[in-house]
């Protein structure tokens, strides 16, 4: 499967790039002596990339890393997931838009987020201004640009050589740091890494409607996230996805636990499959964390009784005559919740990252009032309904 179901109800937002993306990248790979379908000897600079941003060796050297590879591979498997980290948020995005991608690199959080527009029919003009330390880069990334299948979208893109810390924070209705934070800073110690990001973004926030941040989901940079993302919501800055609470994350109490996104259904396009398989990468799934801040408040009214909303944050744990699935509620808890077969099995159809409305349709006590949708024990009854979506908070 290519493509990752839309959980707001509309059509599918997130999906590989297409075809015609193969041929406008080897457009791009060809001044580098390189096509798409030079698996061998691209596979080892994939190699060589990957281990740089696993080992977290990346910081200060993006210009020794192999531009071919980012092109030819890095590229088409990330522009999905900026186009899953705007998803929430894509509704209330009208162009034309001012977008600022820092730490851009080749601009694939932007290209995301021009693919969720188009595919939520969206049409007309976004100027986008990406930051990026290493010009080699911009000059590819620029390329891209000038190369990419036409589109309802109006990508306009400019590129300025710089850091993200000397970036001057300027208005944008969007600001990207995809896979930045975890290439940042790394000399510090951990908390004074989270102070120094929670200030960062707090000072873009400051410009901007929306800040969209994406990182790995491996553990450590998560939880950095999550960390970062405590320290700016105690500062009172708004949290519109993924979490549905301002509450601390529940995920940092467990010290082997993360929150992060798993689109399953998401492959990458074919003509990357055999480059990933040859470089010992994954092909199959999507994986990253994200967090996306807002400037203006949310208002977060008090559930109706009888009534919770959580977002599943594991995928479905089946087992004999249940299935289960750990949920991040809007109050803050973060509970296993349980259903037994024979009461339903309207749970068999949610995905990590759905978010679910539980009512208990029953009133109790001698006042009628609705008791909680699940027990003690994270049981849902047979009498409680379960809503999925919109993906909306």
């Amino acid at each position: 499967m290519s493509d990752a179901r839309d959980r707001s109800g509309g059509a599918d937002l997130v999906r590989a790039l297409e075809s015609e993306w193969q041929g406008a990248l080897d457009r791009v790979l060809r001044p580098l002596g390189y096509a798409s379908a030079d698996v061998g000897r691209l596979a080892p600079r994939v190699v060589e990339l990957s281990r740089a941003y696993n080992e977290g060796t990346a910081e200060g050297r993006k210009s020794k890393l192999p531009l071919e590879a980012r092109v030819a591979f890095s590229f088409p498997r990330d522009v999905p997931k900026g186009t899953a980290a705007v998803r929430e948020i894509v509704a209330d995005l009208e162009p034309p838009l001012r977008v600022v991608d820092l730490g851009a690199g080749l601009g694939a959080m932007t290209w995301g987020l021009a693919r969720a527009l188009e595919a939520a029919g969206k049409r007309g003009r976004v100027d986008a201004v990406l930051v990026d330390e290493d010009p080699d880069v911009l000059r590819a990334a620029a390329a891209i640009a000038r190369e990419a299948p036409r589109s309802a979208i109006d990508l306009a893109v400019t590129t300025r050589t710089g850091t993200v810390h000397d970036f001057v924070p300027e208005r944008a209705d969007v600001v990207f740091l995809g896979q930045v934070l975890s290439e940042m800073d790394l000399r510090l110690e951990a908390a004074a890494r989270v102070v120094e990001h929670a200030a960062l973004i707090e000072r873009l926030q400051e410009q901007a409607r929306f800040v969209v941040v994406v990182e790995p989901a491996l553990r450590d940079r998560t939880r950095h996230l999550h960390a970062v993302r405590d320290a700016l919501a105690a500062r009172g800055v708004s949290i519109a996805a993924p979490c549905l609470h301002a509450s601390a994350c529940p995920a940092l109490a467990i010290e082997d636990d993360w929150c992060h996104e798993d689109l399953a259904a998401l492959d990458l396009p074919p003509w990357v499959t055999p480059l990933a398989k040859a470089a010992g990468l994954r092909w199959q799934g999507l994986t990253f964390s994200y967090l996306v801040l807002q400037r203006d408040p949310i208002a977060r009214p008090a559930p109706a009784a009888g009534t919770i909303r959580f977002r599943v944050t594991s995928d479905l744990l089946r087992s004999k005559g249940k299935v289960e699935l750990f949920a991040c509620c809007e109050d803050g808890r973060r509970p296993r919740i349980r259903r037994l077969e024979r009461h339903g099995s309207e749970l068999d159809a949610l995905c990590r990252g759905d978010v679910v409305t539980l009512t208990n349709t029953e009133r109790d006590g001698e006042q009628g009032e609705r008791e909680l949708p699940f027990d003690e024990r994270g049981r849902i009854a047979d009498h409680v309904t379960i809503d999925v979506g919109p993906v909306r908070r």
